[in-house]
């Protein structure tokens, strides 16, 4: 009876463990893939946001939520695709480096079952440029499964989704250059010699105004002068650009990772089976605006 329970309790707790994460402390932001890296974890983001939106449309099956849902999956899988294929541009021009191959393969082996679904989409691209792709082809099947074990094939019968924050862990800060443009429009009002008009609408083709309504032509005096003219409103279009450099923090965050059995449109009773991360970039309020232009 004691040997029963003994090893119940081992199959629990290793069934907890086959959803916890493995170690990937990183790069920093000085490291020349860090950019790669971050892309990365931006697209799991994406993943967890596109199973909250599943689930808000099962309890809520409006046309809205559908849309949401479907617009989250069209932009996770595009830019799932661009990150594979600049990954596969990137290896390529290395002749071949396997430095960006081994840091997405860290990342995948350190995510728990369920999290590396997120990483589906750019493997299926990545798979598909480095080993089918023809004479530029420089690894095999076989040697992809070695980087990415268990590639393509979800634990079947559940469905995951990321929990509540757990802790965080410091891993630096960084820079980065921006460039916003902000555009302002105000009302006018004018009573104009018809020849100008075609002025005004060369500056509404230019986009420098928008929303011109011209009324009919009218005869007026002017100065002793007789002039044809029209009255014209428009909304004046002027284009403010800043140049900012913004710090922004970087944290490993880890997260509850909750699953449950798939299938069906009933609300899904949602269980802990252990934890994951992310490795967010995010902004701190610092930000240092280095220029200002405005175009009239």
């Amino acid at each position: 009876m004691r040997l029963h329970r003994l090893m119940l309790v081992l199959a629990v707790f290793a069934a907890f463990f086959t959803c916890q994460a493995g170690a990937f402390d990183g790069v920093a932001a000085d490291h020349p893939l860090f950019a790669t890296q971050q892309r990365i974890f931006a697209a799991i983001s994406e993943y967890w946001q596109i199973q909250e939106l599943y689930d808000k449309y099962v309890q809520d099956q409006s046309e809205e939520n559908q849309a949401n849902w479907t617009k989250a999956i069209k932009h996770h899988t595009d830019t799932s695709v661009a990150i594979g294929k600049a990954l596969a541009e990137s290896i390529k021009s290395a002749s071949p480096s396997y430095q960006q191959i081994e840091l997405i393969s860290d990342i995948y082996r350190s995510l728990p079952v369920g999290a590396r679904d997120a990483l589906f989409p750019t493997l299926g691209t990545l798979k598909f440029e480095i080993v089918h792709g023809g004479s530029n082809s420089f690894m095999t099947e076989e040697q992809f499964r070695e980087y990415f074990p268990g590639y393509g094939y979800s634990e079947p019968g559940f469905k995951y989704r990321k929990g509540r924050e757990l802790d965080r862990e410091f891993k630096g800060v960084t820079w980065q250059y921006e460039e916003q443009t902000i555009s302002t429009t105000w009302n006018v009002s004018l009573t104009i010699n018809i020849d100008l008009l075609s002025i005004l609408q060369g500056l509404v083709t230019g986009g420098a105004i928008k929303n011109l309504k011209v009324s009919e032509p009218f005869n007026m005096n002017v100065g002793g002068q007789p002039m044809i003219v029209c009255n014209v409103s428009f909304q004046r279009i002027k284009a403010i650009t800043t140049k900012i450099n913004r710090k922004f923090e970087i944290n490993k965050v880890w997260f509850e990772l909750l699953r449950a059995k798939s299938g069906g449109w009933s609300e899904p009773t949602w269980e802990l089976c252990g934890k994951t991360y992310e490795i967010l970039q995010e902004p701190t309020g610092e930000d240092v605006v280095t220029s200002i232009g405005a175009e009239n």
